[in-house]
């Protein structure tokens, strides 16, 4: 049954020791199953910069393929856009960023253009369905709410990323998300943060409803990070009239995410088109924020969140180049 899951993995890097890197990978394995496809946040760049000012990850990406591979998982690929310096918030120095990694044996991906940091995917029909112009791409990089405006307090926040994916002959859009962070020292400096979290859902939604205006019965999944709970106004903006937070089908204290203060937090979300809804099943690992005192350090911040998606199986095949 396909299943994709959505991980934080606190600022990681090529640098993780081997007991964390250990961690990661048996988590991928035992715990979420190998996911055919798997959106994570958080991922550090620490490669020489490129020309441009590019800040690939590749050393951490394959820090952590090699590590599922080791816990007894698949030989993972993945698909990114290069941060630019300085241009994603998060940790100084440490150009986080999202990106996807997928089981190629049972995942198709076609590569689509060259996307740089600051070009903007689009949608095209092909035969009468929507198609990425980029893939993978980036969603309006350069809006305000993304790239930082000081008039409006934003600083430059992680870019969203699209992605087409081929699962058994189905088409699936991927969408992954690591909104502005909560995190803040004024009450006014949070209002700022909240309201920029606002208008990142409202694009990412209004992207993933256009490929819906094209094919009402497209596979599309928004995931990740979204720095706020179910019920919030940032998970009304970006759910629409049409989108289901699998969250929401737990039960009430179970969907949580992370701890903060103590307190659990749903901070880390699988939006699913109304196509994908039947059936679908969500778990939440609690390796992390429910780690005991004493236990050893866990291996991040956040829990991951995976889903089986089986109605990906009986949506409409898709027609091969």
């Amino acid at each position: 049954m396909p299943s994709i899951a959505t991980f934080n993995l606190c600022n990681f890097g090529a640098d993780a020791s081997p007991a964390r890197l250990a961690q990661l990978g048996a988590i991928v394995v035992r715990e979420l199953e190998a996911p055919d496809i798997l959106a994570v946040q958080e991922v550090k760049g620490e490669s020489p910069m490129l020309a441009g000012g590019q800040v690939p990850a590749d050393p951490a990406y394959q820090a952590l393929i090699a590590a599922i591979a080791q816990a007894g998982g698949p030989r993972y690929a993945f698909r990114e856009i290069p941060s630019l310096a300085h241009q994603d918030g998060g940790m100084a120095g440490a150009h986080i960023r999202v990106g996807l990694l997928f089981n190629p044996a049972t995942v198709l991906f076609r590569d689509r253009g060259d996307a740089g940091p600051e070009d903007s995917v689009g949608i095209r029909l092909d035969g009468g369905q929507p198609r990425l112009t980029l893939n993978p791409g980036r969603i309006a990089p350069t809006h305000p709410a993304f790239a930082g405006d000081a008039h409006c307090h934003w600083a430059p926040s992680r870019k969203a990323l699209a992605a087409e994916f081929e699962i058994q002959g189905q088409r699936l859009f991927v969408i992954v998300c690591h909104f502005k962070s909560m995190r803040s020292l004024t009450r006014r400096e949070g209002d700022y943060a909240k309201k920029q979290r606002h208008a990142q859902a409202e694009i990412v939604h209004c992207f993933a409803a256009d490929l819906l205006a094209c094919d009402p019965r497209a596979a599309i999944v928004v995931l990740g990070d979204l720095n706020d709970v179910p019920g919030s106004k940032t998970l009304k903006l970006l759910k629409g009239e049409v989108f289901h937070n699998l969250l929401e089908d737990l039960p009430r204290g179970q969907a949580y995410t992370r701890r903060h203060g103590g307190q659990p937090q749903g901070l880390d979300h699988i939006l699913v088109s109304p196509v994908l809804r039947h059936g679908a099943v969500v778990r939440i690992p609690h390796l992390n924020s429910d780690a005991a005192p004493g236990e050893p350090e866990p291996a991040s911040d956040h829990d991951p969140v995976v889903a089986a998606l089986p109605a990906l199986l009986t949506s409409q095949p898709v027609t091969l180049d």
